[in-house]
């Protein structure tokens, strides 16, 4: 069933309203103070009502008429979902400008000839979105921009003395994926914020990325839902220092494993140590060999950065250490079982190393997958615990990758050398749905109030339309710390052609942090209902001197109306 919050073919004679021609403009005599904006009526909002106990978050975001599937991993952003892109992508914009970030658009449609000096047209691969003019000219829908914003410096920037810069853009990316799922997380068409950092000096860049993590961090406590930052691989982007933040959640695809020291790193770069022993694999096509703790998993990711041509590794066992040092072929070590200590016990499955030293070309490193249950290697008495997240975004310090390719160099010190550059991404649009992930259930949505399409509904019942003009200018008028934070931020239910049930279905389903019901105690007594649910909210039983009942997922109280400021900024202390 739905409901179309649309305007209807009468829209100029609707009752109440008086459209008239004045120095060829339409204008419009508003018989309210509420505006046309801030009603359900002139949405486009096709909700559905939940028929399913067990559904997904893309379900319930289509449901709740956020998203629209165009066709697989594609996606209209409908009038609500756009509201809650736009409060993010504020967010982001204002810390970026902070340390500096000067906000910029550049092309879609690249040529790929900067991409094949980068080497990425090849190793990007299937993954590139590629098109052919009528000229027969190739084409990029880019996925990233590193290439294009380098080259776009190196034709501006004639001196040192014009860097550092910090250039940011929030676009739409596209990437051909294989199986898109997961709606706006796995999606072909993504909006992405991306922020590329050029300094002279390696020293500057490092100071660099560090100044933007912290910006990063702070969007993201902004952004009220539960991160984890962790230490994470360059992967195609390339770089030498790497860090992605996660939204913890079970819809994710990553793992992170984290101690409560404060250590965190994905599962491809986390270290730890498993129990004694050690097992050797050899690698396929090669005459390689990797020494891991036992029953540990080599980690494939790191070997082929070290060796990329390697093959498939094959677990063998050895007697004893002499016995494979006698094949005179090179080890990979993993620099657990290369510890005195650890090779004390070092025996398993009949495999044992003491012999090790014996090698002459040993690579010692960390070769194998971290899992949880091991210990940390940061402290010595935490264990790494695995969690299952969401990566929403990731910072890079990529060095001369890109530079150096694309020949973007600095004279500075008598030294001709290339630029420092860094890169700095957030998934906008995967933002947006991991966040509905991490607080959604099956009675709908539940968004944080930064982000929330706006921060509070008025569902006036039982004829009570009449005096929802008062208390939606009420609810606009909210000071917090000197601002009105909810002026233009509140939506009124005015269909007159839906149910009460359906429309207090919807406000539950929209996940607007604050609804307030007109219902017949508020003709009775001037006493409207107002509903909370607002993630991780812990409020008491008594706020202003109203009662409260509540689950923790939603809290409920019959406030007088004149009360209704007072209540709400006590009971969301700390939430604006």
């Amino acid at each position: 069933m739905h409901s179309m919050l649309f305007s209807r073919a009468y829209g100029w004679r609707r009752a109440g309203h008086l459209a008239y021609q004045r120095s060829g403009l339409i204008m419009r005599h508003h018989s309210t103070q509420i505006p046309e904006s801030s009603k359900l009526s002139w949405m486009l909002l096709p909700t559905k009502k939940n028929t399913d106990t067990v559904q997904s978050t893309t379900d319930v975001l289509i449901k709740a008429g956020y998203i629209h599937q165009s066709q697989s991993g594609i996606y209209t952003l409908m009038p609500l979902a756009q509201r809650v892109v736009t409060k993010i992508t504020q967010i982001i914009t204002e810390e970026m400008e902070r340390v500096g970030g000067q906000r910029m658009s550049m092309p879609s449609l690249l040529g790929p000839e900067a991409w094949k000096k980068t080497g990425r047209l090849e190793s990007t691969g299937s993954e590139l979105f590629t098109l052919t003019d009528r000229k027969g000219a190739q084409h990029i829908l880019a996925p990233t921009h590193e290439e294009e914003v380098t080259s776009i410096v190196k034709s501006m920037v004639r001196s040192y003395r014009q860097y550092p810069l910090r250039l940011f853009q929030v676009t739409r990316k596209f990437r051909d994926e294989t199986r898109p799922r997961a709606g706006l997380l796995r999606a072909r068409e993504f909006i992405m914020k991306d922020m590329y950092s050029f300094d002279i000096d390696q020293q500057s860049a490092i100071s660099t990325f560090h100044a933007v993590e912290q910006a990063y961090r702070a969007c993201f406590d902004r952004l009220g839902v539960p991160y984890v930052v962790a230490e994470a691989d360059s992967g195609n982007i390339g770089g030498e220092l790497s860090k992605e933040f996660h939204f913890v959640s079970a819809a994710g695809e990553d793992t992170v494993l984290t101690c409560k020291c404060g250590y965190a790193a994905n599962e491809e770069r986390a270290r730890g140590r498993g129990a004694s022993g050690a097992d050797m694999y050899e690698m396929e096509g090669s005459e390689q060999r990797v020494v891991v703790p036992a029953m540990r998993r080599p980690n494939m990711l790191k070997i082929k950065q070290a060796w990329p041509d390697c093959g498939e590794l094959t677990l063998e066992h050895r007697k004893s250490g002499e016995e494979v040092a006698s094949l005179g072929q090179m080890i990979a070590l993993d620099e657990v079982c290369a510890d005195g200590d650890y090779l004390v016990d070092a025996a398993v499955d009949g495999l044992a190393v003491e012999g090790i030293d014996n090698f002459s070309n040993v690579e010692v490193g960390d070769w194998h997958t971290a899992q949880s249950g091991d210990a940390c290697c940061k402290c010595s008495t935490g264990t790494l615990e695995s969690q299952t997240a969401i990566e929403v975004g990731h910072i890079f310090y990529l060095g001369d990758k890109y530079s150096k390719a694309l020949d973007l160099l600095v004279q500075h010190d008598g030294k001709r050398q290339p630029v420092q550059m860094g890169c700095y991404g957030i998934g906008v649009s995967r933002v947006l749905q991991a966040a509905a992930e991490c607080s959604s259930s099956s009675r709908g949505l539940r968004w944080p109030v930064s982000i929330a399409p706006y921060l509070a509904t008025l569902v006036p019942l039982e004829n009570n339309m009449e005096h929802a003009t008062s208390v939606f200018a009420t609810l606009s008028n909210i000071c917090v710390n000197g601002a009105r934070v909810f002026a233009n931020n509140v939506i009124v239910d005015d269909r007159s052609y839906l149910s009460p049930g359906f429309k207090l279905h919807d406000a539950q389903l929209l996940g607007i942090p604050i609804t307030v019901v007109l219902g017949q105690k508020f003709k009775q007594s001037g006493h409207v209902e107002v509903q909370l649910r607002v993630p991780r909210l812990e409020i008491a039983m008594c706020v202003a001197g109203v009662d409260v009942a509540g689950d923790g997922y939603e809290y409920k109280a019959f406030v007088h109306v004149d009360q209704l400021a007072e209540f709400l900024v006590c009971a969301l202390e700390g939430q604006f």
